[in-house]
């Protein structure tokens, strides 16, 4: 207990139970088992049922002392109970029965000792097991929120949807983001950390805030993905997870210029008829090194009403987490994407993305492999 400046202890808070301290806890212990003897002699009858009392000191001195305590108290009462025979010896336990005696009592002392002390330790394992999974499913909420955000800024003359498809029971790195860029203009990004789990989640959460924070100084895709990736290699030194990135940097007015750059991503596509947009040079995925990445800008236009859709390669590989053994691998695959995108030409943005969804969920037929993760952004018709 913290004590005043003048060594004195402070008052128990009202309300609040105190914990024994050692002492005390040692105290009832003795008394416990010395209880059990004395009411062994006052009953002059050294049967083993009598005995058995003594396990509530056990299961105590387990709980508070761990293993080691619960075998002293058991050894304690073993020895007690030999003494008191060879003090005052009782005409049932003569001769060899008094260690025949000794020895049934020491056995299931010593097991109640070792049964609580694993079942204890077995709880507690289980407690911090439940804990930590309850601080993973509250960060994991946490991340979920701002990898892929229910609320978009607003964008002048572009209509924006977003659309993500969770993986079954698995945490991804799949991720977007629709952020205000220099001039006006507006940058959506679009990336896949490699592997799974809250690592991923992690490292996804890094990349997105990089990527936001540098899309404020910069409207060159190319040099926004250099930058996240020099802050992905100093935030993880050598074991940096590699990250497919693609961005784009829209200017809606006078026209709706048009610059991308992906590293190790699929290209984007034109929103009406699934083609990738014309130019620039896919580099490495992040992470692979400060010099590795050798990205060059796309560069087009885009006409009034048209407009672009940024994926993850949950959509063109999309398939089922549990594949039945036998059963052929098949993907969604571009082919099936892309005519879902011309069925939907003109559509709004929203629509798109829920046309390419739902075909996607409908043809795994069940839990999907892998996160689907659309941005689909339309340029607003001169009104």
């Amino acid at each position: 207990m913290p004590r005043r400046r003048d060594g004195s202890s402070p008052p128990p808070v009202a309300g609040r139970p105190q914990r024994l301290g050692t002492a005390q806890r040692v105290g009832i212990l003795v008394v416990l088992v010395l209880a059990v003897s004395a009411l062994r002699l006052l009953v002059n009858q050294p049967s083993l049922a009598l005995s058995l009392y003594v396990l509530l000191p056990i299961v105590l001195s387990v709980f508070w002392f761990g293993l080691t305590g619960g075998l002293l108290t058991a050894t304690a009462a073993t020895l007690l109970f030999l003494v008191d025979e060879l003090v005052l010896p009782s005409e049932e336990l003569a001769g060899d029965m008094l260690w025949v005696a000794t020895v049934n009592r020491a056995v299931p002392f010593v097991g109640v000792a070792l049964l609580v002390s694993l079942l204890l330790r077995r709880e507690r394992a289980l407690t911090a097991r439940v804990q930590e999974q309850e601080t993973q499913l509250t960060e994991l909420e946490g991340l979920h929120a701002a990898l892929v955000p229910t609320h978009l800024p607003e964008t002048p003359h572009l209509d924006i949807a977003t659309s993500f498809t969770p993986a079954d029971g698995l945490v991804a790195g799949d991720f977007f983001l629709v952020a205000p860029g220099p001039s006006g203009s507006t940058t959506v990004a679009v990336g896949d950390v490699v592997g799974h789990g809250i690592d991923a989640a992690r490292c996804a959460a890094f990349v997105r805030a990089a990527l936001a924070t540098f899309a404020r100084f910069t409207s060159d895709p190319a040099q926004l993905l250099q930058l996240a990736n020099i802050a992905l290699i100093e935030h993880g030194a050598e074991g940096a997870p590699f990250v497919t990135a693609v961005c784009v940097n829209i200017v809606p007015t006078p026209a709706g210029e048009i610059s991308w750059a992906a590293a190790g991503h699929d290209v984007p596509w034109r929103l009406d008829s699934g083609d990738p947009l014309p130019g620039g040079k896919v580099g490495a995925p992040l992470g692979t090194g400060p010099d590795a990445l050798k990205i060059e800008t796309g560069q087009t236009s885009l006409g009034p009403g048209e407009g672009i859709l940024a994926f993850t390669d949950g959509l063109t590989e999309g398939r089922a987490a549990n594949r039945a053994p036998g059963r052929p691998l098949e993907l969604f695959g571009e082919e099936r994407a892309r005519q879902v995108v011309r069925d939907r030409a003109g559509a709004p943005p929203a629509e798109v993305l829920e046309a390419l969804s739902g075909a996607v969920r409908e043809f795994v037929g069940g839990p999907l492999a892998d996160d689907v993760c659309l941005v689909a952004v339309r340029l607003a018709l001169p009104t």
